[in-house]
């Protein structure tokens, strides 16, 4: 059952639908992680029993934990809801608390999506996020039930009614994601839907660097990734290197750089926008936030590079505060206050 569909789509995703827990540690503790094979400021997936064991000795501690609806392409497609865009989330979720949780704040948020929960022994997905003194978030990913993901849950006729496809290379990561995102990038070309990537990790560009090329050589229209994903992916460490090497795959092109704003290109223009400087506090769902704000913009009729610089100024809102989502009425705030750059 679809809840609430549209006929037209500015914008559709296929991704791992998560929830988060965040906690805040000191360097001990992130030191700690790294020993036992969880490095800092990556993304590493875990076994429901070991990530229950680390939330524990957290809770131990005396640390507080903080609950929100998750996920990479999730934190994106809200934001690109609450810019403005029409959105809808292609996704599964169990139904238990963590599943209720998650579907109730996509409707929320505006995003639409399949509204049946699906029947399995696997919990929904949850993500432990453990954010260190210098703002930067170490994750810990027990993917749950979307290792049931496949191309069953892929809509030829969501993909067929919206302007972009956005896929996280996350999903990936999943026995079945190599099938679901061909057959989405399929119908996405077949039908002139435009598609857009996020590369996610750079542990994913690593572990699964064929199949990510194989998919995407010559079909996406925008690829978002950070300088280490860049890097991996391209296996070059020149600015110029890279680009060349990414227009075998991508006709656009935007890499993050922190506090440092991105750098990219529109075909044979290159992009260099400054970041905006203001004090971080929490990193997670930076890059998120910056998908979901360039894609509204591009949605709105925007280039790319002003497309850019409403995601670099929508991203320094975002690290200014605690968890990968901010208060509703902050978007519309966000929208505004650029409006008089």
């Amino acid at each position: 059952m679809i809840l609430g569909k549209k006929m037209k789509y500015d914008l559709s995703c296929i991704g791992s639908a998560l929830v988060d827990i965040t906690f805040e540690i000191d360097e001990s503790f992130a030191e700690k992680n790294n020993s036992r094979g969880i490095p800092k400021g990556a993304m590493t997936l875990i076994e429901k029993d070991d990530q229950n064991s680390i939330i524990e000795e957290l809770v131990n501690l005396g640390k507080k934990s903080h609950r929100a609806c998750g996920g990479s392409a999730t934190n994106s497609i809200v934001a690109a809801s609450l810019f403005g865009s029409n959105c809808y989330m292609s996704c599964i979720v169990n139904d238990d608390d963590n599943g209720r949780f998650y579907l109730d704040d996509l409707s929320s948020n505006g995003v639409d999506h399949v509204s049946d929960l699906y029947e399995s022994d696997l919990p929904s997905g949850q993500c432990l996020v453990m954010v260190s003194e210098d703002a930067e978030r170490t994750m810990c990913t027990n993917l749950g039930v979307n290792v049931n993901f496949s191309s069953e849950n892929v809509d030829e006729e969501i993909i067929k009614n919206s302007d972009y496809l956005f896929i996280e290379g996350y999903l990936i990561a999943s026995p079945d994601g190599y099938d679901s995102i061909k057959k989405a990038i399929t119908m996405a070309v077949k039908h002139k839907t435009k598609i857009a990537l996020s590369l996610s990790d750079a542990f994913i560009v690593n572990s699964f660097e064929k199949e990510l090329k194989e998919l995407t050589k010559d079909k996406c229209n925008l690829i978002f990734c950070n300088e280490a994903e860049a890097k991996e992916f391209s296996h070059a460490n020149n600015q110029t290197d890279i680009f060349d090497y990414f227009k075998n795959y991508t006709a656009n092109l935007l890499i993050t750089k922190g506090s440092q704003g991105c750098v990219g290109y529109s075909e044979d223009k290159i992009i260099i926008v400054p970041g905006f400087e203001v004090v971080a506090i929490d990193t997670n769902g930076a890059g998120d936030m910056f998908a979901g704000a360039v894609l509204s913009e591009l949605i709105k009729q925007k280039n790319l590079e002003e497309a850019a610089k409403f995601g670099c100024f929508s991203a320094s809102k975002i690290v200014q505060n605690s968890g990968p989502r901010l208060a509703k009425e902050e978007y519309a705030k966000i929208m505004e206050s650029f409006s008089s750059y």
